[in-house]
């Protein structure tokens, strides 16, 4: 240290080579620090590739646990509702000794399962019987209301079939149609202006045929001994769709088995159309 005129102290620095690196080299470390503070102690470090947020995790962890929860309210709402099945179809919980104190909210134990024979109660059955006999052969779903009063839109029937009636339309027997035999001409004619639904074979109705006409008629023809139209085919009052036939697994004569719909609801032909009745019928 030296001193000017006055005698005040002046202060000397001897810059050499050693120490300009010493001085680079504490000021990187200081450097370092300040990056190493930055990044540990604030929310700088978001923006840093590989650091996230403190608070991600713990809300990673806060939802899983919700959704640990979650799972199991529904593991306990599936056992509630299996079990209230149970006891809809007739089982009696109160009436079992091993399963009176056990919680409704639990699975029940394999050696109760396997020992549960589920009743249905007789009310429970005469309200399944009465809806399925109201909806059984309801074309349209159970919800339909048909109309009351007959339609004016479709005034005139082809008979499908010359011969005579050789059972009546009865829906009380279950017999929602006629049966028409013939000596005559074996081609069947559709009845009405209409489109092929389904025209299939099965063991009961053999080679059997359905048309959709407007205004909500249906007809069905039945024992068919072949087919002339496929599903899907638009076909006109008097076309010819089948040829005569006794197909079907119990059928010994040749016969057309000829349905009409309306509505939904099984009408008699013999309304719509003049079929010969050798009965009087």
């Amino acid at each position: 240290m030296s001193h000017d005129e006055s005698g005040r102290p002046i202060l000397n620095f001897k810059l050499n080579l050693l120490n300009l690196i010493l001085v680079i080299i504490g000021i990187a470390l200081l450097l370092i620090v300040i990056t190493i503070f930055i990044i540990a102690f604030t929310p700088l470090r978001e923006y840093i590739p590989g650091y996230t947020d403190t608070n991600l995790n713990r809300e990673v962890y806060e939802l899983s646990l919700r959704a640990d929860s979650i799972e199991r309210e529904m593991t306990k709402k599936d056992v509630y509702f299996d079990n209230l099945k149970k006891i809809v179809e007739g089982y009696d919980f109160a009436a079992d000794s091993a399963l009176a104190s056990l919680n409704i909210y639990e699975p029940l134990p394999q050696s109760v399962i396997d020992t549960i024979k589920l009743r249905k109660s007789l009310q429970d059955s005469l309200l399944r019987a009465e809806y399925e006999a109201q909806n059984q052969y309801n074309l349209f779903g159970p919800d339909y209301q048909p109309s009351t009063k007959p339609s004016s839109l479709v005034k005139n029937f082809f008979i499908p079939l010359n011969g005579s009636i050789l059972k009546a339309f009865n829906a009380d027997e279950g017999h929602y149609g006629v049966d028409i035999a013939t000596a005559g001409d074996k081609i069947i004619n559709a009845t009405l202006d209409g489109t092929v639904v389904f025209a299939n074979w099965s063991i009961d109705n053999g080679y059997c045929i359905g048309i959709q006409h407007e205004d909500s008629y249906f007809s069905i023809y039945k024992h068919n001994a072949t087919l002339l139209k496929k599903e899907g085919e638009y076909v006109r009052a008097g076309e010819a769709i089948a040829i005569l036939g006794r197909s079907g697994d119990k059928e010994t004569y040749e016969h057309l088995h000829f349905e009409l719909w309306h509505n939904g609801i099984a009408v008699n032909p013999a309304d719509y159309m003049s079929l010969i009745n050798p009965n009087g019928n």
